[in-house]
């Protein structure tokens, strides 16, 4: 509407890309994962309902109450960075694996294993966490 407005600059980014590869994702305990009969990993993940779509749903019994949960099936790619999040991998580590792997430029695989963890972060799925020297991650979240 306004043509000579001054654009925005986006803003610095908190992180360094160093930084950010040195957090280790850990698997949520919400997350259900099981191998399908092709080798590939099937995700299921719970889903947020939205509280007006919830009351609508449920006035015309749509909905009994019950958590609602969503399947992903995951690639080859996607189904070997999963394998490779345990708690104690960085995810630097896990790109450079993927790299070895599938033959890969390391800043390539340092992208893909990025945006691969925010897809499945906002999603629910992982969530990463600092790994100190000396300092043994759970598992997973929330799990003994």
């Amino acid at each position: 509407m306004f043509p000579f407005r001054k654009k925005n600059t986006p803003p610095e980014p908190v992180l360094s890309r160093r930084e950010a590869l040195a957090f280790a994702p850990v698997v949520s305990r919400d997350v259900d994962a099981d191998e399908t009969p092709a080798g590939f990993v099937r995700l299921s993940l719970p889903v947020a309902v939205r509280p007006a779509l919830a009351g609508l749903a449920k006035r015309f019994g749509v909905w009994d109450g019950k958590p609602l949960r969503k399947t992903v099936e995951l690639d080859a790619m996607g189904s070997a960075v999963w394998r490779l999040i345990d708690g104690r991998r960085t995810a630097g580590e896990i790109a450079a694996a993927l790299a070895t792997q599938y033959s890969l430029d390391l800043r390539e695989a340092e992208l893909a294993v990025a945006e691969f963890l925010r897809l499945l972060g906002r999603r629910g799925a992982v969530a990463v966490a600092e790994r100190r020297e000396g300092e043994r991650m759970p598992p997973a979240a929330g799990r003994d």
